[in-house]
């Protein structure tokens, strides 16, 4: 074999290599796929605390558009009702959290990016009908309904009367209008209504309360 012809498979393969980074062009550097979005990106719902994050799954690209991911996490959630009392109860709840990555050229480092925290549909799940006065109610709100029974009733009342009768007349109506059923679709579901459910009754009854005359300050619970 003389020099010549060893020498062609070489010079052969520079030039395939010489033409394809040519083809690139100055401004268009090839992408090459990273990761997927790393747990630490999860973001938790206002209210929450992350406790679990599951790894990022990837998802169809629409349109060119980039690279998509859907990240899954549990977290211990709370009504949003400012300072929590010592005696108020999280909610685990799961939520979903969509990611497309940023595309940096030319030279940068790509980048996910989160969107939206939400509730995890999980509408796939079993789908039952809820007694709104037992397990549809929030439970926050179900134990305020026994402080507002056993504390502050008896306390007004030892008051005045008659402002302890209004009182009791308006817990009375309260769980009164608690007489329906609730459709849910899975446990997120379940939870969220409750959650909700307790932000507006610990809303309702703090304005109740407030609306109680100084003389009754030692009644309010907190």
């Amino acid at each position: 074999m003389d020099k010549t012809s060893f020498r062609a498979p070489w010079r052969h393969a520079w030039l395939l290599g010489l033409v394809a980074v040519a083809s690139c062009g100055s401004g268009e550097l090839p992408f090459v796929a990273g990761s997927l979005p790393d747990p630490s990106l999860a973001r938790a719902y206002p209210g929450c605390t992350i406790v679990s994050v599951s790894p990022a799954e990837a998802l169809p690209e629409i349109g060119g558009e980039g690279r998509r991911a859907l990240m899954r996490h549990e977290a211990d959630c709370l009504p949003d009702f400012g300072h929590p009392a010592a005696w108020h109860q999280p909610y685990r709840i799961a939520f979903a959290q969509e990611f497309t990555e940023s595309r940096q050229f030319p030279g940068g480092t790509n980048t996910w990016v989160g969107g939206e925290t939400r509730f995890f549909d999980d509408s796939a799940g079993p789908q039952r009908q809820v007694d709104a006065a037992a397990e549809g109610m929030g439970k926050n709100c179900a134990v305020l309904l026994e402080k507002l029974q056993a504390e502050a009733a008896p306390c007004i009342t030892s008051i005045d009367p008659d402002t302890g009768r209004q009182f009791q007349a308006a817990l009375d109506d309260f769980r009164g209008k608690l007489n329906f059923h609730i459709n849910t679709n899975g446990e997120t579901h379940l939870a969220a209504i409750r959650m909700g459910r307790d932000q507006f009754c610990l809303e309702h009854w703090q304005m109740v309360q407030r609306q109680l005359e100084g003389r009754f300050a030692g009644c309010v619970v907190r």
